[in-house]
């Protein structure tokens, strides 16, 4: 499909949201290849996107990716196997284990970080500053209110 083909006006929201999604992964992906980070694949983005600054345990990230426990330990391996993160011991409890980005996974994260704040800057200009900081707050709040547990009204007595 290309982009003439697509059928912009009838696309519903979650199309809508995947398709900018992949273009921000797209220009991530190139930026990290052309600054010498040629074996970063867009499956790494949710790792990045989800692993605390502290580190994360496996079992978090696999719940947040929405990936079992096991493709995620095979992801996590290829991650150690490219040096982006490490399995480091968790202080609060000496029996787990912390995915921990390594300084590495930290370029990553920082080159990542300049291009979605310039992909930001350039629609915000497309669409003008207040429309973008409108469509900003509106897909925040959208956010907060699908990952925010929702009170369940009570039946009365």
């Amino acid at each position: 499909m290309t982009a003439d083909s697509i059928p912009f006006d009838r696309l519903m929201i979650g199309a809508t949201l995947n398709l900018l999604s992949q273009a921000i992964n797209r220009r991530v992906v190139e930026a990290l290849h052309a600054q010498g980070f040629s074996d970063f694949r867009p499956a790494f983005h949710p790792v990045f996107q989800w692993c605390k600054p502290e580190g994360s345990r496996l079992s978090e990230l696999a719940e947040m990716c929405g990936v079992t426990k096991s493709a995620m330990t095979q992801l996590v391996d290829v991650l150690v196997g490219l040096g982006y993160v490490e399995r480091v011991p968790d202080p609060r409890d000496g029996r787990a284990t912390l995915i921990r980005r390594t300084n590495r996974g930290w370029a990553v994260n920082r080159i990542a970080r300049e291009v979605v704040e310039a992909t930001q800057q350039e629609w915000s200009v497309a669409l003008g500053p207040t429309d973008f900081a409108h469509v900003l707050a509106a897909l925040r709040h959208l956010t907060r209110l699908v990952y925010s547990p929702v009170a369940v009204p009570q039946p009365e007595h």
